[in-house]
Order: structure tokens, then C-alpha cells, then sequence
């Protein structure tokens, strides 16, 4: 895909998010109050809007404007990245150094506090207790309109969301999308093509691979019948030691099994002696 395009396309893309009024507080010093599955004024005991009410109303109105415009920064440097290559790995560097950073990382040293800088953080973490962070968030009572999906309980400027945290800021979601947002596939359907390329190396190698459902609670013995009965039994701290112990050494086992089978791939010598299936000295656990 030519860069150019991906630029015209990102330069385009934005995101128009219609909010009901969020600039005006309502209610202040009181707190609408939740009966008969709606929350009402405390005064006159009348329903306050709902969130489809509040939205059609500004469907309704001409001279609306969205509560936020989201776009693109202007600086878009687009850039093919080979594996195995310096930049792959200069690139899995620094994604993962951001990508792992906290919002409160970057405050002021605790050795050296700042008064001026904490004091800034503190107004700023003031101001987004009271902000709505999603349409389900509690905070919109505060601006006279329903949350979506609203329930008993819901107190303005104790939303739950990670969003209002001093240690957040504001950003409370994801900083990548969920691996189905962006592959298109299910982190179990990931698990499988990961299996699926241990298996083929282990084959290559001459290792038969272990069943991936053998454990299942579905798999059925030749005769139809339940390979395992999984029942509660009592569980004391010396049992889960032998499980917990067990399964790193299974997992070590197989790690060991998978590079011997890449290095006889890669070398060209003989599979390695401990030519077996890796089900064998596999210790029976009960599943608790």
C-alpha cells in the first residue's frame, strides 16, 4: 500500500463523538435519585432524561456540535519493517517501552517532589472526577441526563471507571485494541496458529506433539466413555506446590523439546535422542 495513500486516508479520518451538554452542571449541592427504574429530580420527582432521549435531542437540533472531534496527529511517518532486521528489532524496543509506560510515571521525582507540579496534577485530577468517561458513567446524573443502561447505585464523582484515577488522567482504555480488532481473530484462534507451528517444527524434528484436547473434560476414551471424571477434592499447600512445580517443570521440558527441534532443523543433525512423544513422564494432576 503506497504511503501516500495511507496519509490521505489517516489525514481523513476522524472520529465526532455526540454527547448530551457535559459544560453546565445541574446538580451541584443534590443528587437525583433512583425509583421505579429511572433516576428523578430530588425535588419534583420527575424522570430526567434518558440517554436515547438526550441523544435524539440533539439529533433534533441543527445548531448541535459534537462534545469532541478526535483526529490524527499531523506528523504520520509510515515505515516497512522486515523481520529479523535491525530495525524489527530497534522497532519491538520501542513500542514496548511505550507501550508498557504509566501516565503517573511521568510525575515528578519522589526523591525531589515538585509542590507546583503535584498541585497541578491534583487540579487536573479534580476536574476529570466530574468529566463522563463513557455513556454508562455515573457522572452524567451531575448534567441531568440518564447514563446509559442506568442501575441503582450510581453516585456522580464516584465513578468506578480507571479513567478518573490520579494515577490515569483520563486515559483509562487500551492502549492497543484487542487482538480481534486489528487480526481479526480471537486470542484462542492466536493460541491455535502458535500450536500449530510448534507441531509442525516438533514433526519435522521427529517428535510426535501431545494432543492438544487431551486434557479436555469432552475427550472420550475408544469405548465412549469420559477419559477423565474431574472432581473437587481437599487441597492442602503441600498438593499445590507438587502441581505448581510440576507444571514448570512440564513447561521447561517442552521449551528444551521445541529448541532442540529448531536447532536440528537449522543444523541439519539428527533429532535429538529424547525421541519420544511429549505426553511420556508427564505426572497425572487433578484438576481442582
Amino acid at each position: 500500500m503506497p504511503r501516500a495513500t495511507v496519509k490521505a486516508v489517516t489525514k481523513a479520518t476522524y472520529l465526532a463523538l455526540w454527547w448530551p451538554q457535559m459544560e453546565h452542571p445541574v446538580y451541584v449541592e443534590r443528587t437525583p435519585i433512583w425509583a421505579d427504574e429511572h433516576y428523578r429530580d430530588p425535588d419534583t420527582g420527575w424522570p430526567l432524561p434518558t440517554w436515547e432521549q438526550a441523544l435524539t435531542e440533539i439529533d433534533e437540533d441543527p445548531t448541535a456540535e459534537p462534545a469532541h472531534v478526535v483526529t490524527f496527529g499531523r506528523q504520520v511517518d509510515v515505515k516497512g519493517i522486515l523481520a529479523g532486521t535491525k530495525d524489527s528489532d530497534r522497532g519491538v524496543r520501542y513500542l514496548t517501552k511505550y507501550l508498557t509506560k504509566a501516565v503517573a510515571e511521568t510525575y515528578a521525582d519522589d526523591a525531589t517532589p515538585n509542590p507546583a507540579y503535584e498541585a497541578h496534577i491534583d487540579r487536573l485530577h479534580d476536574h476529570l472526577r466530574w468529566l463522563p468517561c463513557s455513556p454508562q458513567c455515573a457522572n452524567w446524573l451531575r448534567y441531568g441526563t440518564q447514563p446509559k443502561d442506568p442501575g441503582p447505585g450510581l453516585v456522580p464523582g464516584h465513578c468506578t471507571s480507571k479513567a478518573h484515577d490520579r494515577e490515569h488522567l483520563g486515559l483509562g482504555g487500551r492502549r492497543v485494541l484487542v487482538s480481534r480488532g486489528w487480526s481479526g481473530k480471537t486470542l484462542t484462534q492466536h493460541r491455535a496458529d502458535r500450536r500449530a507451528v510448534v507441531e509442525q517444527v516438533l514433526k519435522a524434528a521427529g517428535i510426535e506433539p501431545e494432543t492438544a484436547d487431551r486434557m479436555a473434560a469432552d475427550t472420550l476414551t475408544n469405548d465412549g466413555r469420559p477419559r477423565f471424571v474431574w472432581e473437587e477434592v481437599p487441597v492442602t499447600n503441600a498438593d499445590w506446590q507438587t502441581v505448581v512445580l510440576d507444571s514448570l517443570r512440564e513447561h521447561r521440558r517442552r521449551r528444551d523439546q521445541y529448541d532442540q527441534a529448531k536447532q536440528a532443523l537449522t543444523t541439519g543433525t539428527d533429532p535429538p535422542m529424547d525421541n519420544r512423544s511429549a505426553m511420556a513422564s508427564v505426572p497425572v494432576t487433578v484438576a481442582v
